[in-house]
């Protein structure tokens, strides 16, 4: 960091707040889902991604719900499992899975 300089605001901790007790609200109300092949199904349990909610095991693969933000929050970790995964909802989401899909491929 450079020019670093300190500001004249403070900032005034609540008298009744306890750190210990404290819960931030949880703004993740988008779901994902997604559908894991069997053969990845155990890196993708062992992955520990922070918003992974449910893990059903089938014995065709892994159905995985997750619960964001934005969904862009998981695009790189979906596309890092290739074609052993596949979005199944929201839509919007799959689609957004495909074109960057197809943008990859162009460049090969």
């Amino acid at each position: 960091m450079s020019e670093l300089f300190e500001l004249e605001d403070t900032f005034m901790l609540p008298a009744d707040f306890l750190l210990d007790v404290y819960q931030p609200p949880d703004d993740r109300d988008v779901r994902v889902r997604i559908w894991v092949q069997p053969d990845i199904a155990d890196k993708v349990r062992e992955s520990n991604n922070f918003y992974i909610e449910t893990i059903e095991d089938h014995t065709e693969g892994l159905l995985v719900t997750l619960r964001v933000r934005q969904p862009e929050e998981l695009l790189h970790w979906v596309l890092g499992w290739g074609g052993e995964v596949v979005v199944l909802e929201p839509e919007s989401f799959r689609h957004r899975v495909r074109n960057e899909l197809k943008k990859t491929l162009k460049r090969y």
